[in-house]
């Protein structure tokens, strides 16, 4: 007697596992709700205003900072060293002209006394702006609760005084009204420099309205905090943050009862979605038989008609079940008749495709008559290029293989051969059995000072060795690092992007990667080594910070975050960075050619001697993904680039 077999069909399926990824979750937070009391929801209400208190605080510190980093960097111009001269008016009436978009009212230069020498100011605020340049007004100042006023002072580098900004401080009141609070929800900026304090933007005018033992709290300057107090006989919650930079601290706070109106409402929706749940739900079912269930059936058994009813009757299982034992018959089929012929490149025999990019694809292959596996990289020429052209770009990208070749490098990929076939040019290289550092981050996110030291002093005695060889690489990248399993460090792609912007069909155009292309290449300038060292620089800050010192969206907000864009220090995103490799990231980040290390040789040589000091290693270790890692999208693929020159005003490409 034959066993009885259960047989589901794939909409019973469908139903259910709709049923079990929309509805269960909305039964258990509906029969989560019942249980929920008071303290719970006060405590859930009191992390949001955390939240909002520590997110008002950021703001408005950002706010501050950027304003004062104008005023330092202005308190260094050369132009001030004579502060009578005309070109000091000059100066500060361009500098007001730059600076009325950030709402810098007045720029004014004080000498040692505090008394007022020169100033440029917009007009029609002359009384706002002599309040805040008074004798004796220092810090950040405040005009009055409903209009405050900023002053952000800064030394003067040659002498004795001070350069000093006045900002209008009006989008402070957006700054301390964040829309995710309730209505019924206050938000204050006190500031407590002024004895007893002072409120300085928010929803309220004045310290009164306030519980007087949370404004306490608040004005003690501690970091971050929160509290419930007892007024008028109900409960208020509240949190409390300092703002970095100012004597300033935000409090947020909100009657309890908000809390328990949050609840009820919670319960109202819980229900109207479980029912909106089961109405999709049908919805999808029927869906799925028409377009899914149906097709499905109908292919299944238009294979075994194909094949002779050899796949058999239908069996135990459903659809699913039946489409595996039909294509089973399929696979066998094909296997017992197909005949292939390889597919080689030249005399190389193609195995795999390993991947591909914007400058071509990477196979694995095999080398026939050497009897060795091979990495062959086909590369792609832009346009259709004439033949005189074609038989340039191909002589010159051979003389340097031939270079690369020669370089017989630990840290530099080996080349073995290049040919020019009718489909697409090619090289045979080293292949590598491991990962790209690209793929390493994505998995790990970022790694230590103690992985990255030996790491980068590898890949800059590669660079080393290519330079010294009159090669540039022009494209330095993670995705062009390979590691080994064998714990070996190899760089490749050498010139590969240098040929390919030759190649373009557009003049001032550069091949390249955003974000790791140099400032002086995107001017239009020669990519030579220090461009190279450039490229380093944004590798060693993405293994050490986890993240890009550029970033952008597009690639064209990269492109003018790295002309313009201020770079995170180090020591804030990664602070377990010794200073002296974070100081070396810097140099090599440096816009100014000529601020950069000298050569790649001399940054191996320093990178070494960090390694010897504490006795570091390069260990491959590709460890497992990282929760919340913050290199987690997809990165920019190389590309052609239209450059900036000073003699093309009318490019505008950011």
């Amino acid at each position: 007697m034959k066993p009885l077999r259960l047989r589901v069909g794939l909409l019973p399926r469908a139903a259910l596992a709709l049923a079990a990824v929309g509805l269960v979750p909305l039964l258990i937070v509906s029969a989560g709700l019942v249980r929920f009391n008071r303290d719970a929801l006060l405590e859930q209400v009191l992390q949001t205003h955390t939240v909002a208190a520590r997110t008002a605080a950021d703001r408005i510190s950002a706010f501050l900072e950027t304003r004062d980093a104008l005023a330092r960097g202005s308190a260094g111009s050369p132009e001030l060293a004579d502060l009578a001269s005309p070109a000091a008016r000059e100066y500060l009436g361009r500098s007001l002209q730059q600076w009325t978009d950030l709402g810098v009212l007045a720029v004014a230069v004080l000498n040692g006394d505090g008394l007022e020498i020169v100033r440029a100011q917009v007009k029609g605020e002359g009384e706002r702006v002599a309040a805040a340049l008074r004798p004796g007004a220092t810090g950040v100042y405040s005009a009055g609760p409903g209009s405050p006023l900023l002053r952000f002072a800064a030394p003067l580098h040659q002498g004795k005084g001070a350069l000093v900004l006045v900002c209008d401080g009006a989008p402070l009141r957006e700054m301390a009204l964040p829309p995710e609070l309730d209505r019924e929800a206050q938000l204050a900026v006190l500031d407590r420099s002024v004895p007893g304090g002072r409120v300085v933007a928010g929803s309220v005018s004045s310290l009164a309205a306030l519980p007087a033992s949370l404004v306490d709290l608040a004005l003690s300057g501690k970091v971050a905090g929160s509290a419930r107090a007892r007024v008028g006989g109900r409960t208020v919650i509240a949190a409390f943050a300092r703002v970095e930079g100012a004597d300033w601290s935000v409090l947020s706070l909100q009657p309890a009862a908000a809390a328990e109106a949050v609840a009820e409402g919670l319960r109202r929706r819980t229900a109207l979605a479980v029912g909106a749940a089961l109405v999709l739900i049908l919805a999808l079912v029927g869906a799925a038989w028409a377009s899914v269930v149906r097709p499905i059936r109908q292919l299944a058994a238009a294979q075994r008609s194909l094949f002779g009813g050899s796949g058999g009757a239908p069996g135990g299982g459903g659809e699913i079940a039946e489409l595996q034992r039909t294509f089973d018959v399929l696979q066998r089929s094909l296997a017992e008749k197909r005949v292939l012929d390889d597919v080689f490149l030249g005399r190389y025999q193609v195995i795999e495709a390993l991947g591909t990019g914007a400058m071509g694809t990477v196979f694995r292959g095999w080398d026939p008559r050497l009897k060795r596996p091979v990495a062959l990289k086909t590369i792609r020429l832009a346009g259709a290029l004439e033949a005189e052209r074609r038989h340039d770009l191909i002589a010159t990208l051979t003389r340097e293989a031939v270079t690369v070749a020669r370089l017989s490098h630990p840290n530099v990929v080996a080349v073995y051969d290049l040919e020019d076939a009718p489909e697409a040019a090619f090289i045979a290289m080293e292949l590598v059995d491991g990962m790209t550092l690209e793929a390493l981050l994505r998995r790990r996110g970022r790694l230590s000072a103690g992985e990255v030291i030996p790491l980068a002093a590898a890949i800059a005695r590669g660079l080393a060795a290519a330079h010294a060889q009159g090669i540039v690489h022009r494209d330095v990248k993670p995705a062009n690092v390979l590691l080994g399993g064998d714990g070996s460090i190899k760089v490749s792609d050498f010139g590969i992007a240098g040929l390919l912007a030759a190649s373009a069909a557009e003049e001032d155009t550069i091949f390249g990667t955003p974000g790791y292309l140099p400032p002086e290449s995107l001017r239009g300038g020669l990519h030579g080594r220090q461009g190279d060292l450039f490229s380093l620089g944004v590798v060693l800050y993405l293994c050490l910070a986890g993240t890009m010192p550029f970033q952008g969206t597009e690639a064209h907000d990269i492109l003018r975050a790295t002309l313009f864009g201020k770079i995170r220090p180090l020591s804030r995103l990664a602070p377990d960075v010794p200073p002296e490799l974070a100081s070396l990231v810097e140099y090599l980040l440096e816009r100014d050619v000529e601020r950069r290390p000298s050569s790649a040789e001399a940054v191996a040589a320093e990178l070494e001697g960090m390694a010897a000091a504490r006795d570091l290693r390069w260990r491959f270790d590709p460890g497992t993904a990282a929760d919340g890692r913050a290199y987690a999208t997809e990165p920019v693929q190389a590309q052609w680039i239209p450059t900036l020159r000073v003699d093309h005003p009318s490019t505008h490409w950011w």
